[in-house]
């Protein structure tokens, strides 16, 4: 298992916030058969080794998906790529909405 961690948040509560998500989203990956898992700058790379990658990954994606909108409705976008044959990247993308920000 690979596992590459950034911490650049100076706050130590922060931190432990932080190092909590990222444990969360490993033990997901983990859960859903991932063998080789790294998350960097906010990205969470993985490698399945099964025959069954694609269905794999799509059920990494749709768990991914449902943790962060039951942690906050509407907070972060799943999106998934492959990098390779049985590797892919998971990237979490805040979804902001001006309406609130007063610009629209």
């Amino acid at each position: 298992m690979i596992i590459i961690l950034s911490m650049y948040n100076k706050k130590k509560g922060d931190k432990m916030k932080n190092t909590k998500l990222k444990k969360d989203i490993m033990k997901i990956a983990e859960a859903e058969s991932a063998t080789e898992i790294g998350l960097c700058c906010g990205t969470l790379f993985v490698k399945f080794n099964s025959s069954n990658y694609q269905k794999l990954s799509n059920n990494l994606k749709t768990k991914l998906q449902t943790f962060f909108d039951n942690r906050k409705k509407n907070d972060c976008y799943v999106k998934m790529s492959q990098v390779g044959s049985t590797e892919y990247a998971y990237d979490f993308i805040p979804i902001v909405d001006y309406r609130l920000e007063g610009i629209i």
